[in-house]
């Protein structure tokens, strides 16, 4: 069996300014930096030694990796990026279509707009960190810094039934075991709030 710790990076710039914000980037901000500090804080109290690190390529993603573990030694994968809105891109968040139903998120609209659908999200995200759970060694732990529709994607992929976690919050922390190819969502952990929203460990 493997371990690995997929969270969310903190608070940006355009988190804050309630901006769409996908493939597009943008630093940190004060409070993303202590997020990522109480999320460091908690992965120190759950003692695992990471065996290796990853992120995604985006810059507040990887930020906030070396922010948590305080390691520069990370891969960085473009399948593990941010869904990409297209057009959307950088405007404001009030301009979404509402979500669809059934964990569907935004269905194939973003892709008329020259952005991705949910699909295409859900294929990269589970190829990607099933590429990297097959990479790692057996027994290993492993922290994974991706995004938040990204996150929701990937597990909506690969667990069943699909459990009921909406709006993961920046820096939120799922926590998964990877044995004989299947994936298994031990707890999900709100650093900031200092909270469980699923599951919960001793």
């Amino acid at each position: 069996m493997k371990e690995f710790y997929l969270m969310r990076h903190g608070q940006t710039r355009f988190n804050a300014q309630h901006r769409i914000q996908g493939v597009c980037d943008a630093p940190l901000t004060e409070l993303g930096i202590e997020q990522a500090r109480k999320a460091g804080q908690y992965l120190a109290k759950q003692e695992p030694i990471f065996d290796q690190v990853f992120t995604s390529t985006s810059e507040r993603a990887s930020d906030t990796l070396e922010i948590v573990t305080g390691r520069t030694d990370y891969e960085r994968f473009k399948g593990l990026k941010e869904q990409d809105f297209g057009a959307f891109e950088g405007q404001p968040e009030y301009l979404n279509p509402k979500l669809l139903p059934d964990g569907q998120g935004y269905g194939e609209y973003f892709v008329q707009f020259g952005g991705e659908s949910a699909t295409q999200v859900k294929d990269r995200m589970e190829l990607t960190v099933r590429a990297i759970m097959e990479s790692v060694a057996e027994g290993s732990k492993s922290l994974i810094v991706s995004h938040g529709a990204a996150i929701a994607q990937f597990f909506r992929r690969v667990l069943d039934p699909v459990p009921d976690i909406r709006g993961l919050k920046n820096c939120c922390i799922l926590h998964f075991t990877y044995d004989q190819g299947q994936f298994e969502l031990v707890s999900v952990y709100n650093p900031v709030e200092e909270e469980y929203i699923y599951g919960g460990e001793e």
